[in-house]
Parts: structure tokens; C-alpha cells; sequence
């Protein structure tokens, strides 16, 4: 079938020049001009790039599979590429070659390209193994075989497509009987009369089970199945072709579907096995076949039958046949055995070297070899066939690629015929790959025996072919870098350098002398001076051949300069032309691409490592300056650092090597190298080299690398600190710049799936050839050449009436705060954190989080947490405090610009975003302008500063939590504290409102709040007409209701209420309504104005309800920070000690954390809110916030919160907010709410929860025996000296605490229970009755004891009175309602300040008569 176009994702390469142009040239070609320009093309001399710039192409050439496919009208075997040549079909004989041209073209494009994945015609190819034409058989096999082999095409097919593929090449593999049986491969490749083969040679006999059928005539049996059987001999002699054969016999007998493809392979062989061309053609089919099912790993069952033993003999004996015309078949022959060499079985390697004769000089294998290579060296003999010489070599290399077969070719002296292939063949596209294999067998010999290499001088050998491919290449592209290089101890200030030179007159190395200093070194830009007189010719490229060569040459060197055993030669490889070669590479990076590019530094880099002396050798002959140039002062020839991770991960040790000397150092430092370096984290160019691979650890993507190692440089030289610090400041200041710029705007970020479906596949050279990733798996690799696609510049939006440029501006961040993450935390040590502070980096650090350019959606990114990251990191390295208040800091101004948020809009009211986004001119575009948005926006960045510093708080150490509650007890601190208690209200209610609007029967009808605002979300066409409020239904359920149309209100907007209560025992799931009686399963049909309106919603209920969970975490944490437990409580089998005294600051905290519960539950909404609800869901909220804050994980108390929570006026808010909701607003005696019949929707559902907030409070076991205890007293402070801090007694508030709860559970008791929350909430105020009655023993004791120790208040506490605890505490396991300890030891203590004590010491009397 055709290409998928709709799964296409666009390449981030364009495809060389010459690829481009054969695909235009081919495109336009009519189907006759097609088969000669195809037939033309027999080798690949053209660029290689992605299949993806070849779809049209391979659309067509799917559309003449097809047709060739066809099974000609009335027959269900005979294909139309099949039909018999007559007058009447002349386009028959002209399909067939077009389809033979289209295969072969096809197995070169496939071998060449990258991105297999997307052929999409393999099941025309299935369809056409049965084609009776061994011609085309072979040429689909030859397709097959190129995809087996280069990648993991096949074995990734869907079963549907693989499974009939598989079961016709076994078919195709299967045994003919061996020799024993007379079907010796070499005996049926000789041209020799039938009576020397088996009669069964041409015999069909062919057994099946099948149900008995009328026209059959078989023995009655009592199966039901039966065994049938055709048996037809001299099949050969039958006139009519296999397709007709089988055709008859499938009418005549009910042959079962799957064994129908075996029976016609059958055929076929036997009808035309007799005729030698088509036997031959037959061989060499099974041949293929067999290949391509090792490759493709689909020989699990059948290895032994298909591999039968005797079949690595048979295969030796067709390659000793004499007869040259039978080099296909030897071709075939050796890549079996090269495809058997791949199963890595060592007793068929064995077998192979030993059949072959490997190991030996004299053998048959190793003489063959020296013949071939003769014959291409010598100019009097005829070479031996290119397939057959590429087969050779070609498992020459798989046989060396194992041990064994590597220590044979050393044994059988195959090292000096390879050199000669090296040193003496031509030039010539074909001579070239048998050049690249034989380096890269020498490359793996080297790595078993190096004597036979050094004796025969391999590193001059290679060295030589090296210089002469290279320059070969300049004729192509003679451009070469030519800097300006200064020569220390010189009396000439700079001079010409050309690279083609060979400099021997220049000084040795030596510091500086007075002219360098006297005269500063030039800027760069006259570095490029003479660089102009050639440039680059755009997009030509070095032909896949001649790179896969040099890359093979290069890495070779590249191991060999680090060998113990080249150690005295290699002191001398760069005395000659090797730095000439690696200039000319290192200055091409376009022509050579990207791999050969890093080889080339590479190569240089382990050289000036191994031969640290030697570095100036090479400053003088100009090769490192080339490199510095390369690398950094490309802006001015429009050049670049290839874009790949391999390329930008080995810079900063390139980089090391070049600054091992002063002279080195200080070349580099004149190249302002990190401010040029550090730019390719900004660039478009880059970002697809930035992505992690699919398979690696997210941890190991190349930015993250890119900063260890430039981290690694740092430390080395340790004088490039402040270098590279400011270049990292400029780094984040351009991202502000980029995030305030009124012309860009962010486009969609790319990089944050962790499923690695969208981000790109790792770059690669563009210039590989067959042999170097032949084991590879090349599916997930992509090409990345140098004419990108255009910037993201070229592309202009249109939001609102603006014109904005998109840029990554979220990929980004999250590459340079990896980076700089790296860069900073790479080693435990402060240096590089005190360096950044010192150079007042953390102002553009933390401003990057409230840039405006930023989507709404930045906070829950990766890029946030990448920068909260970057801070915390400064603060626990660094004990910084400077991080923490340049964030209040900045958050502050932004809480400023949120200060209209808080006043309500007049009547008749309404959301404040929503008013906002209403009146922007293009309501549409408006959430992406943080002009047209301010308000939203400025949301965005508080949320983003508010993860920052739930990240920061979130730490274990002891000096960080002090800090930090420091800086949040400071003056400024406070004020942001203060700010953000405004905000969160604020923001509930905000979410109120929006909720309520996007759910139907939400408001009464005819009611105008918010309406007006929702009208102008939607454009005037689809407004209704004479009504403004949605259509209501009655008994609608609040929330859910969007989801169940499909529409609207996600997860997290619809749970937003629930994120904000926050405690899960609280509020289990918090639903915001209480469903009535009238009609539960009613479902309001939502209009499609009404869906505008939600989609144009929900970016505003999202980042209200998203914000308000985040700071409804960061004041928990601020919380446990005040109370100074750790955030992570660890299991402890010692009882825990008293607690410390809380700073000032803690206290000051609390303090203002806990009037924001005040300020929650003694809110009053606008007066023109339309409904009780409202605010009940506002009280619902603050009751479920108010738990987390108040009490641990376990329902323990914070004591320094509760003696805050109740100084502040919270308790009393507490109860008042429960006669509220019970009187209806005081519209009724709080006695008769429960039952009255106009209770507001929701109040069951905050009665459920406040009684579960209760419950925890009047809980003596916990409430008394926290341990978040207070001390007994403010240490150093005496009464004579300090005045005493306020105490607390945990026992004075159980006991005002449990009284007021009793009251109310008096007014809820014996009234009829309340649908959805009653049964609930009988809960509740049964566990309260039961803590009330289990508490009055313990209080009873405990005011004793206070009433005996009162002669001695100030020197005794008590342990109820402080909250110190008791000698056995009660374990972490057990609930709250576990022992009382009524038996532990009590001292006294003495109230400071507080409620006064209840009169008669007991509020028991009351509560044991009700009871009864």
C-alpha cells in the first residue's frame, strides 16, 4: 500500500543536492523514460539521506508492485507480470522490466537511506514470491535481503504482514535432500543431463489433510480428516506454466489455504528444476532465502532442517566450482555463509573456518582471497566479478568480527594482501568500498596480532591512502581554514599561515614574549581574513564511499595512537601529512558531515593526550588553530559545529586537550569560547540533538553531558571559571531577553514526552557506507546534514492582531537549566555555586520563571522543574540565601500585579479572569498574550516561583530548613506570606465561580452572574437568541457533568476544589455538590455555544485550581518546616525527644500561615453572590486546608500551630462557620437546620467534613501525646531577665475544644440524617462522643495534678500542659485511638495564655446526662 502520509513526521534534514535532483528528474518521468533512467542506475553514487524525501517516488513505484501483483481475471495463481508475451499484451514484457527496474532501484535506495520503517509495499513483495518468474523472485529477494540485513525492518512487521512473508521464504529455504540424497547444491548448480539427478528431481508428490469432498475419491475412513495426496511425475514435461498447474489442481482438489503457497513452491522447483538456468535461478532463490530468515531471526523452529548439517559442505563446493558463470550463485553461496557466521553459533563458526580452510595459508579461503586481490591490483588480469569480490570481503569482515575467526585470518598471513588492497587500488567508486572493508578487517586482526601490521609499515600505508583520498576530495571542495597564527618569541606580531604548508621554521614553544603582550592579539573576525578566497560550495557533499573510507581510516587511527604497542611510532604520525589531512577534514565539516568531523578532532584530541610534549608541534604547524577556528569562529563563514550530540558532547575534551599548554590556554581564551559554545543551547539548529535517545537514561542527554564536561574543564583550568560563569549569565539573560521580546511568542514544546515519541532521532553521519553498521540497528537513526530546515523565524503566527515569531522558548530552558545544572552540582564543592552568585547570577536565573513569553502551561513543565532544580541545587551547595529572597523578591513585585484579583467586580459579579479574558479583543488568541492577559499570566509566573520554592523547601538538611525559615520569617517574607493568604482566598473563590459557570443548573435560572462575560466568549452567530442563561434541567449532578459530554472541564479542573482542600481522610474525593432527590440521572445536552464557552474556560479554571494546589503544598511544607520535623518521617524505635523552641521566625510563620485559616473560615463572599453554595464550597475548602496544616499524616497535632490557630481567632471561626451553615445565614435556630426544608446544597458535604476536621481536634490520645510537642519552656529565658514566651496547654484546648464540639453535636443529634453524607457523618459524631467520654478520666487526673503542683508553676510542666512527651509514647503504627495512657506520670504545668479554665473543672456534667 501507499506511504501513510498522516503518520509522516517531517524530517528535521533536507536531502543532498544530487538526491534532490534525481528525485525531481525521476518524478517527472513518464513510465517509459522511468525504465531507462532506472535501468541506467546500477551503483549509489549519490548523497544518503531519508526514505522520507523519497514518498512520492515510492508511492508510484507501490502503484507498479501493484499492478505487477494482480492476478490476471477468472485465475487466482497467475499474476499479471506472469501472463505469456502475445500480440494482444505487448505492455506485459514492458511491466515486467519495469518491475524488475523498480525492484533493483528499490534494494539501492533501501540501502542507502535511513528511516526504513516507512516502506509501506512489503505485502505486494510477499505477493510477489509466488510470481512463476524466477527473475522476479530474485529481485524481491535481493529487496529482502538488503532489508534484513541493514535493518530490523522485518522482524518489526506487524504479524499480518511477517507471518505470510516468513512462511513463503522457508518455503523458499527448504531442504531438497541434501547430498546423500543427491541434491548437492554444487552437483544441481553443474549443467549436467537429468538421469544424474533423482527422479524425484521433477516429481510433485504432495500430502495434505483435507475434508472429503464429493469430486475426491477416497476411502471411506472414521476420521473425519483424511490424508490426501497428489502425485504427479515428470512435471517438466507438462506444457502449461506452474500457475496454471496449480490452478487446475486447486479445482480439482480442497487443498487447505495455508499449504496452498507450499504446493506451488513445489511446482515451481519441479517443473522447472530440469531446465538449468531456471535450477540455477532456483539455488540461488533458496540461497537468499536462507540469509534472510537468519538476519531477520525468524529460524527459531526450523534451524535444523534449514541448516541441516552438510549444508556448510554443499556451500564450499559451489564456491569451488570452476565455472565462471556461475558467480551469482558463488555470490549467494558466500552470503549464506556470511549470514550463518552471524548466528554467532561457534560450533558452525568451527565448522566454516575449518571447511573453508581459514586457518591455514595454503587454504582455500585465504588463496581465493590473495587471487581476488590480485586481480584488482594487477592491471593485466581480469578482476573478479564486483558481487562476487563484495560477497568475499564482505564475510571476510563478519569472520574477523569473532574470535576465532579473526585468530584464522591472522594464522593464514592475511594481513599483507589487505595492505595492498590499501596501498595500490584505485580510485573508483567500487574499489573504494573494498578498500573501506579491508581497513575495517585490518582494524579487527590489529586487535589479535599487531606485529604482522608493523612489519609491513600499515601506519605509513594508511596514512598515505589517507592524504590521498583527502585529496582527492579537494578537488571537490578545496576550501580549507587559514587563521592567523601568533608565534610566541617572534619579533612578527601575527603571520600568514597556509594549512597546506608544512611550517619547520618556527621557534619552539615559550611563554609569550612582549610583543604578545605589548600588542593584544587581534579579534577573532580577522582570524578569518584570508579564509574568503574559497568557500564551501552549498550542498555538495563527499561521496557515502569515499566517507565511509576515511571514517573507517580515522577510527583506526584513533585506536592505534592510544595502543601501548604504537607508542614509538605514534610519537612520529603527525610529522608528516596527517595534520595537512585532518585540516582539511576539520575545515569541511559540511562536505565531510558530522562523523567524520568528530573523528578528525578525535583523532587530534587522543594524540595531544597521549603525547602531551607534543601539543606544540601542532600549535606551530597551524592544526590547532584550524580546530579553534572550526569550532568557534564559524559566525563569520556561515559555518557551524555539525548538529549532533556526538559532535557537542566531545567539545569541552577537544577543548581540554587544546588548553594542556599556556600557549594552548591562551589561544583559546582569545576565541571567547564559552559565550560562541554555549549559544548552540539557543539555536533551532541544535534542539534535535539535544533530545535524549529513545533508549538511553533521560539522565544522559546531551545537554546534561554538555555541562559535566565543561564542568570537568573548568576544574582542570581552573583560570576559565569566570570566563565561562559570565558566558553562562549572558546564556540566561538572552532566555530573558527572548521570554520579554513583545515579537516572539512560545511555540509548542517538544522535548518533555517521556515516551520519546515525539522527539527526534539521534543524528548520524550522512556519509556511512554498508559495511560500518551492518550489525547496527539503523531503524531509529537519522540523518542530520547541514541545510537545515528554515529557523522557526521564517514561520510568523498571528495571535490577536499581532505578528509573533515562534521560538522553543520552553526547549530552552530546559536545555540550558540542564546544562547549567550540571555545570554547577557536577561535584559537591560550592566553588562553581559562589562564583555564580558572586557574578549576580541569580537575578536572571529566577526571572526566567515569570517571563512572560512563557505559555500558561510552563509551571507544570519540565522547564519549571529544570529551574526550581538549578535554585535548589545554589541553595544546598552553596547555603545561599540570597536564592530564596531574589525569589520573594520577584515574587512580590508579581503578587503586587495580582492585587486586582481581589476585588470583586460590581454586580451583578462574576469571575475576575473571566472578565478579563472576556473584554480582550481576540477572546480566541487571548491566553497566549500576556498583553491581552495580564492577570492570567501573572498567575502563571506566581505558580511557576511558588514550585520553585516548594522545591527548595523540600530539603533534609538542617541548615537549609533553617535558612529557609529565615527567609520566610524575614519582613519580606511575611509580606509575600500575606500576599499569598490573599491570593489562595482569591483563588477559591475564583474557582468557584468558574466551575459554577461551566456546569448547567449550576445558578438559578434567570440569574445574571457572570453571564454577560460568558456571552462574549462566543462569536455573535452562535449566541442564543432572547436568553442568556444556559438551559437548566432539574436534579442536575455539580460536577462530572461536562466530562459526560465530552466536553470540557479536565481532571485537574474538575478536582480543583479537592486540591486545595488537599487532606485525602478529610475530604475523600471531594465532590463540590450534594446531588438532589428529584431527578439523579439527569443529563443536560450541552449546546455547542455552551462547549465554546467551556473550551474558552477551562485554561482559566486549570491554572486557578493548579496554582491553588500548589500553594496549598507549600504552606504544608512551610508548616513542617515552623515545627521543625523533617519532611520525611522516618520510623523511629526510640522515644522522641523534647522538642527544640521555635525561632522567632518559625513563630512569626506560623503565625501568619495560620491567620490565613482564619481569614478561610470566616470569609464572607460579595453580597451579590446568587447562592448559599458559594460559599459553602469556599468554608468546604478551608475546613479540608485547615487539617493538613493543624495535624501530621497520622492525625497528630502541631502544638506551635494549634496555639496559633487559636490566638488568631481560628477556633472561634471554626464553630462560628458550623452555626452558619446549620442556621442557613441565621435565618434559622441552629437547632431545626439540619431538618429545615430549604437546606442549601452542599451543606451536607461540609458538615462531613468539618466533623471530620472535629474529630481530630477533641482526640485526647493524639492531641495530648503529639510529638510535635512545644518545650516545657523557652530556654535561657527566666522571669527575672526575658519575658517567658506564651505556653501552651495542649489539655486547657482539648477541653475548650471538646466543649464546643459537644454543643454542636447537640444540635445535630436525633434529627433525620442526611441523604449522601448522613450515614458519614453519624460516624463522625459518634467518634467524637467516644474521644469526649474516653478524655474524661485523663482530663479529670491531669487538672488534678495541675490543682496539686500549683505551688511550683514556674519550675514543673505539665507533660499535657506542654506537649512533651510522655516516658512510653505510643507507637507510629497505632491510630489515634489507641491507648490513652492514663496511667503515665503526669507534672504539672501552668496555662499562660489561652482560654480561661471551664467552670467546675468539667464540662462532663452535660454531656453524661445528655447521653443518657
Amino acid at each position: 500500500m501507499k506511504v501513510d502520509r498522516s503518520k509522516l513526521k517531517k524530517t528535521p534534514t533536507e536531502a543532498p543536492t544530487d538526491c534532490r535532483t534525481l528525485i525531481e528528474k525521476l518524478k517527472g518521468c513518464s513510465d517509459d523514460q522511468l525504465l531507462l533512467e532506472l535501468q541506467q542506475i546500477k551503483t549509489w553514487n549519490i548523497g544518503k539521506c531519508e526514505l522520507y524525501h523519497w514518498v512520492d517516488l515510492l508511492d508510484r513505484f507501490d502503484g507498479i508492485l501493484c499492478d505487477a501483483g494482480q492476478t490476471v481475471e477468472g485465475m487466482s495463481w497467475l499474476l499479471v507480470c506472469d501472463q505469456p508475451d502475445s500480440t494482444h499484451h505487448p505492455e506485459n514484457t514492458h511491466l515486467k522490466a519495469l518491475l524488475l527496474a523498480v525492484l533493483n532501484f528499490t534494494a539501492l535506495l533501501i540501502e542507502y537511506s535511513f528511516s526504513r520503517h516507512l516502506y509501506s509495499s512489503i505485502e505486494h513483495l510477499t505477493t510477489l514470491l509466488a510470481s512463476c518468474d524466477m527473475q522476479v523472485v530474485l529481485a524481491v529477494l535481493n529487496l529482502l535481503y538488503v532489508f534484513s540485513k541493514r535493518s530490523n525492518y522485518i522482524t518489526r512487521l506487524g504479524s499480518d504482514k511477517r507471518a505470510p512473508l516468513l512462511a513463503r521464504l522457508q518455503h523458499l529455504a527448504e531442504s531438497w535432500g541434501g547430498k546423500e540424497n543427491g541434491f548437492g547444491l554444487a552437483e544441481c548448480c553443474r549443467d549436467l543431463p537429468m538421469t544424474k539427478y533423482p527422479p524425484s528431481a521433477t516429481t510433485l508428490h504432495f500430502e495434505f489433510y483435507a475434508e472429503p469432498a464429493s469430486d475426491v475419491k477416497v476411502e471411506r475412513k472414521t476420521s473425519s480428516n483424511t490424508l490426501h495426496y497428489i502425485h504427479i511425475e515428470q512435471l517438466d514435461k507438462i506444457s502449461e506454466s506452474p500457475s496454471e498447474i496449480m490452478e487446475s489442481l486447486t479445482n480439482i482438489y480442497s487443498i487447505p489455504k495455508d499449504k496452498q503457497t507450499l504446493l506451488f513452491t513445489h511446482i515451481r522447483l519441479a517443473h522447472g528444476f530440469s531446465t538449468h538456468r531456471k535450477r540455477l535461478q532456483a539455488v540461488q532463490a533458496r540461497l537468499h532465502a536462507i540469509s534472510i530468515l537468519v538476519y531477520s531471526n525468524a529460524l527459531q523452529e526450523t534451524a535444523n532442517s534449514i541448516l541441516y548439517n552438510g549444508l556448510i559442505e554443499e556451500l564450499v563446493d559451489v564456491l569451488q566450482i570452476t565455472d565462471k558463470q556461475l558467480v551469482d550463485i558463488k555470490a549467494a553461496s558466500l552470503r549464506t555463509l556470511t549470514s550463518i557466521v552471524h548466528l554467532e553459533r561457534t560450533p558452525k563458526l568451527s565448522n566454516i573456518i575449518d571447511c573453508t580452510g581459514t586457518a591455514s595459508y595454503h587454504g582455500f579461503l585465504p588463496v581465493l582471497v590473495r587471487n581476488c586481490i590480485q586481480a584488482m591490483i594487477d592491471p593485466l588480469m581480469e578482476p573478479y566479478p564486483h558481487q562476487f569480490a563484495t560477497a568475499l570481503f564482505s564475510f571476510l569482515y563478519h569472520l574477523a568480527s569473532y574470535d576465532a575467526g579473526g585468530e584464522a585470518l591472522v594464522s593464514c598471513g592475511m594481513m599483507e594482501a589487505l595492505l595492498k588492497v590499501i596501498k595500490f587500488l584505485g580510485d573508483e567508486q567500487d574499489q573504494i568500498t573494498f578498500v573501506t572493508r579491508a581497513v575495517r578487517v585490518v582494524d579487527l586482526i590489529t586487535n589479535l596480532d599487531m606485529a604482522a601490521f608493523q612489519s609491513h609499515s600499515g601506519l605509513t600505508i594508511f596514512i598515505c591512502r589517507l592524504e590521498h583520498e583527502v585529496d582527492l576530495s579537494r578537488k571537490e571542495c578545496p576550501f580549507v581554514i587559514k587563521p592567523k597564527t601568533q608565534r610566541p618569541g617572534t619579533a612578527a606580531e601575527t603571520e600568514d599561515m597556509d594549512t597546506d604548508m608544512e611550517v619547520s621554521d618556527v621557534a619552539m614553544e615559550s611563554s609569550p614574549g612582549p610583543s604578545t603582550s605589548a600588542e593584544p592579539r587581534p579579534d577573532v573576525e580577522s582570524r578569518a581574513q584570508s579564509s574568503t578566497a574559497y568557500t564551501p560550495r552549498a550542498g555538495v557533499q563527499c561521496i557515502p564511499q569515499r566517507a565511509a573510507l576515511l571514517k573507517s581510516m580515522l577510527n583506526f587511527l584513533k585506536k592505534a595512537i592510544q595502543d601501548p604497542a604504537f607508542s614509538d611510532a605514534i610519537r612520529h604520525v603527525m610529522d608528516g601529512s596527517l595534520p595537512t589531512s585532518l585540516k582539511h577534514i576539520i575545515s569541511n565539516a559540511e562536505y565531510y558531515g558530522p562523523s567524520l568531523f568528530l573523528l578528525a578532532t578525535e583523532v587530534v584530541t587522543v594524540f595531544v593526550f597521549q603525547e602531551p610534549s607534543l601539543l606544540s608541534s601542532l600549535q606551530d604547524n597551524g592544526l590547532t588553530d584550524v580546530m579553534l577556528h572550526a569550532l568557534l569562529i564559524k559566525d563569520f563563514l556561515s559555518l557551524q559545529v555539525p548538529a549532533t550530540r556526538e559532535v557537542l558532547g566531545s567539545l569541552p575534551n577537544v577543548f581540554s586537550a587544546l588548553c594542556l599548554n599556556a600557549r594552548g590556554l591562551h589561544s583559546f581564551v582569545q576565541c571567547q569560547p564559552f559565550e560562541r559554545l554555549f549559544k548552540v543551547l539557543l539555536s533551532p539548529d541544535y534542539l534535535p540533538a539535544m533530545r535524549a535517545r529513545r533508549s538511553s537514561d533521560p539522565l544522559g542527554d546531551t545537554a546534561s553531558n554538555l555541562g559535566s564536561a565543561v564542568d570537568e574543564l573548568m576544574r582542570h583550568q581552573p583560570t576559565l571559571k569566570t570566563d565561562a560563569t559570565t558566558a553562562i549569565i549572558k546564556l540566561l539573560e538572552e532566555i530573558c531577553t527572548l521570554g520579554r521580546a513583545a515579537e516572539y511568542i512560545c511555540q509548542k514544546p517538544s522535548i518533555q514526552k517521556a515516551d520519546g515519541s515525539v522527539s527526534a532521532p539521534p543524528a548520524r553521519s550522512s556519509h556511512a557506507a554498508e559495511e560500518a553498521s551492518s550489525e547496527d540497528e539503523e531503524e531509529e537513526e537519522a540523518l542530520h546534514s547541514f541545510t537545515q530546515q528554515g529557523e522557526p523565524e521564517s514561520n510568523r503566527q498571528i495571535v490577536g492582531t499581532e505578528e509573533r515569531i515562534p521560538i522553543p522558548l520552553m526547549d530552552y530552558i530546559l536545555n540550558v537549566m540542564k546544562f547549567v545544572e550540571s555545570i554547577l552540582s557536577n561535584n559537591t564543592t560550592d566553588d562553581h555555586c559562589q562564583e555564580f552568585v558572586s557574578q549576580k547570577g541569580l537575578q536572571p536565573l529566577v526571572s526566567i520563571l515569570g517571563l512572560p513569553n512563557l505559555p500558561i502551561d510552563f509551571p507544570t513543565s519540565a522547564a519549571c522543574q529544570a529551574v526550581a532544580g538549578v535554585c535548589k541545587s545554589i541553595l544546598t551547595l552553596s547555603h545561599e540565601p540570597k536564592v530564596l529572597q531574589e525569589g520573594l523578591c520577584q515574587l512580590d513585585l508579581i503578587l503586587t500585579a495580582l492585587e486586582p484579583l481581589h476585588r470583586p467586580i460590581e454586580a451583578p459579579g462574576g469571575s475576575v479572569l473571566l472578565r478579563e479574558l472576556a473584554t480582550a479583543s481576540h477572546v480566541t488568541d487571548a491566553t497566549l498574550s500576556a498583553r491581552a492577559t495580564p492577570l492570567l499570566h501573572a498567575l502563571t509566573a506566581a505558580h511557576a516561583y511558588i514550585m520553585m520554592f516548594v522545591h527548595t523547601c523540600r530539603v533534609g538538611q538542617s541548615e537549609i530548613r533553617v535558612i529557609s525559615v529565615n527567609q520566610w520569617g524575614s519582613q519580606l517574607g511575611l509580606t509575600v506570606l500575606n500576599k499569598l493568604s490573599q491570593l489562595y482566598c482569591s483563588l477559591v473563590w475564583e474557582s468557584t465561580v468558574l466551575l459554577s459557570l461551566c456546569t448547567p443548573n449550576s445558578l438559578p435560572p434567570g440569574c445574571e452572574f457572570g453571564q454577560a462575560d460568558m456571552l462574549k466568549l462566543v462569536p455573535k452567530e452562535e449566541r442564543p437568541a432572547g436568553s442568556t442563561a444556559p438551559p437548566a434541567a432539574p436534579g442536575v449532578r455539580r460536577t462530572g457533568q461536562v466530562e459526560s459530554e465530552g466536553v470540557g472541564v479536565d481532571t485537574s479542573a474538575q478536582g480543583l476544589l479537592e486540591g486545595m482542600g488537599l487532606d485525602g481522610d478529610t475530604l475523600a474525593p471531594m465532590e463540590t455538590d450534594e446531588p438532589t432527590a428529584t431527578d439523579p440521572k439527569a443529563k443536560p445536552k450541552l449546546t455547542p455555544a455552551m462547549a465554546a464557552r467551556i473550551k474558552q474556560i477551562k485554561p482559566l479554571l486549570s491554572a486557578s485550581s493548579r496554582l491553588g494546589r500548589a500553594l496549598a503544598e507549600l504552606f504544608g511544607l512551610l508548616v513542617k518546616l515552623c515545627v521543625g520535623s523533617p519532611v520525611r518521617q522516618r520510623r523511629s524505635h526510640h522515644a522522641p525527644s523534647t522538642g527544640t523552641a521555635p525561632t522567632p521566625a518559625a513563630r512569626a510563620t506560623a503565625s501568619s500561615l495560620t491567620k490565613l485559616l482564619t481569614k478561610g473560615l470566616s470569609w464572607q463572599p460579595p453580597p451579590y453572590t446568587p447562592t448559599p453554595r458559594f460559599r459553602l464550597t469556599f468554608f468546604i475548602c478551608s475546613v479540608g486546608f485547615t487539617s493538613p496544616m493543624l495535624f501530621d499524616e497520622r492525625k497528630y497535632p502541631y502544638h506551635l500551630m494549634l496555639q496559633k490557630f487559636f490566638c488568631s481567632g481560628g477556633h472561634d471561626a471554626l464553630f462560628e462557620t458550623f452555626n452558619w451553615a446549620l442556621s442557613m445565614g441565621g435565618k434559622v435556630p441552629v437547632s431545626e437546620g439540619l431538618e429545615h426544608l430549604e437546606l442549601p446544597d452542599g451543606t451536607g458535604e461540609f458538615l462531613d467534613a468539618w466533623l471530620m476536621l472535629v474529630e481530630k481536634m477533641v482526640n485526647p490520645s493524639t492531641v495530648l501525646d503529639s510529638p510535635h510537642a512545644l518545650p516545657a519552656k523557652t530556654p535561657g529565658a527566666t522571669p527575672s531577665t526575658t519575658p517567658a514566651a506564651p505556653q501552651f496547654s495542649a489539655l486547657r484546648f482539648l477541653i475548650v475544644t471538646q466543649k464546643a464540639a459537644f454543643n454542636c453535636i447537640r444540635s445535630l443529634w436525633n434529627r433525620r440524617p442526611l441523604k449522601v453524607y448522613g450515614g458519614r457523618m453519624a460516624e463522625s459524631m459518634l467518634a467524637i462522643l467516644c474521644h469526649i467520654l474516653r478524655g474524661e478520666p485523663t482530663i479529670r487526673e491531669r487538672l488534678a495534678k495541675e490543682r496539686e503542683g500549683g505551688a511550683r508553676p514556674e519550675e514543673e510542666s505539665t507533660t499535657a500542659g506542654t506537649g512533651a512527651p510522655a516516658p512510653r509514647p505510643e507507637p507510629p503504627e497505632r491510630g489515634p485511638r489507641g491507648r490513652h495512657g492514663q496511667h503515665r506520670p503526669r507534672r504539672q504545668g501552668q496555662l499562660r495564655k489561652g482560654p480561661p479554665p471551664p467552670p467546675g473543672g468539667s464540662p462532663r456534667s452535660t454531656s453524661s446526662s445528655s447521653r443518657s
